[in-house]
C-alpha cells in the first residue's frame, strides 16, 4: 500500500490540484481580534486580501500539534505508512512540531513508517514541491523512495518573488524601517527568493513593479532546468491575477511552456507579504544566490 502524504496549509495547494491518499493539516491565523483555524473558522483569499487591505493587521501560529497528531493517527491506526512535507523549518516551528508528533507516535506505533521532510520551501513553492512528490509516489515508488526523492529536490525547487508594499515586510521584520520608507518614497521593489537554508532572502532592488515582474522571469531563465524537466510552473498572487498572468505570458513567450498554475498565495503567507505580492515557483539548477552571503561562499 502506497504511503499517505501530509502537508500543511502554507503549501498553498493549487485549487485545481486533487491527489488520492493526501490531506492538508492547518495553520492557524489572525486578523485584528479574530481568529482563524481554517478548521472550523476560515477566509477565502479575496475575503483576506480585502481585510488586509483595510488596515488589517495579521499574524500566524504553528501547525497545531493536538490536530496534527488526531489526523496522523487516523491514518497510522489503518496500518498506513506517513510522510509529512513541512513547512521550511527556517521560518516557523511546524517542522519540528511534526518531528515531535511522529516521534510520538513512531513509539505508538512500532510497525508503520513515519517521515517527517523540511521542504525548506513555503507557499505554492511548496506546493510544487509537494506535485512532484506525490507524482513519485503515485508512479509506484516505495516510502524509502519517495523519502529519498523528496529529500534531494529540496535544492531543486525554486521560489523567487516581489512584494508591493515594503511597509508590510518591515512590520513583519522582513525589511528595516528604513529601508521600507526610502524604498516607499522612490517605489524601489525587490526581489526575493527562498535560499536552500530555506530562508526569505532579498537578492535585487528594481524601479517600478513591471521591471521586477519581468526581473522574475530573468530569473528563472538563469536558475531553471531544461524546458523538458519542467512538469509545471506555479505563480501565486496576492489578489492581483493580471500582473501573475502577465509573468505567465512572458514564461509562455521567452520558453515556450504552457502548463503554468496561477493561484492565491493563501492567507497564512498572505500574513507575511500582503496583498499584491507576484511569487514564480519552477525546478531549477540550485538555490544559491551570489548576492545571499548565507549560502555563496
Amino acid at each position: 500500500m502506497q504511503p499517505f502524504i501530509f502537508t500543511d496549509s502554507t503549501a498553498d495547494i493549487p485549487s485545481i490540484r486533487q491527489y488520492d491518499d493526501f490531506a492538508v493539516l492547518q495553520l492557524s491565523y489572525s486578523l485584528d481580534d479574530d481568529q482563524y483555524d481554517n478548521i472550523t473558522k476560515s477566509l477565502t483569499p479575496k475575503e483576506f486580501y480585502d481585510r488586509m487591505r483595510q488596515g488589517a493587521k495579521s499574524a500566524t501560529s504553528m501547525v497545531n500539534q493536538v490536530h496534527a497528531a488526531e489526523k496522523i493517527e487516523e491514518v497510522l491506526r489503518q496500518g498506513r505508512d506517513v510522510i509529512y512535507l513541512a513547512f521550511s523549518s527556517a521560518l516557523s516551528g511546524t517542522y519540528n512540531v511534526g518531528c515531535q508528533v511522529a516521534k510520538e507516535l513512531q513509539a505508538k506505533y512500532p510497525n508503520c513508517k513515519i517521515a517527517v521532510v523540511d521542504t525548506l520551501n513555503a507557499s505554492l513553492g511548496e506546493g510544487l514541491y509537494v506535485d512532484y512528490v506525490v507524482n513519485k509516489r503515485d508512479q509506484g515508488a516505495s516510502f524509502e523512495e519517495v523519502v529519498e526523492y523528496a529529500k534531494s529536490i529540496t535544492d531543486h525547487v525554486c521560489s523567487y518573488f516581489t512584494v508591493d508594499d515594503l511597509k508590510h515586510l518591515a512590520r513583519m521584520g522582513r525589511v528595516s524601517k528604513t529601508a521600507a520608507f526610502i524604498g516607499e518614497l522612490i517605489q524601489i521593489k525587490p526581489v526575493m527568493y527562498v535560499n536552500k537554508l530555506g530562508e526569505l532572502v532579498p537578492i535585487a532592488k528594481v524601479k517600478s513593479r513591471k521591471k521586477v515582474l519581468k526581473a522574475l522571469v530573468d530569473k528563472m531563465e538563469e536558475k531553471m532546468l531544461p524546458t523538458d524537466e519542467q512538469k509545471v510552473i506555479y505563480i501565486g498572487h496576492g489578489d492581483c491575477y493580471d500582473d501573475a498572468k502577465y509573468v505567465a505570458d512572458l514564461i509562455t513567450e521567452r520558453f515556450g511552456i504552457t502548463n503554468i498554475v496561477i493561484d492565491y498565495i493563501g492567507p497564512v503567507i498572505a500574513s507575511h507579504t500582503n496583498a499584491g505580492v507576484i511569487a514564480l515557483f519552477f525546478l531549477g539548477k540550485d538555490k544559491i544566490e551570489e548576492k545571499d552571503a548565507r549560502v555563496s561562499s
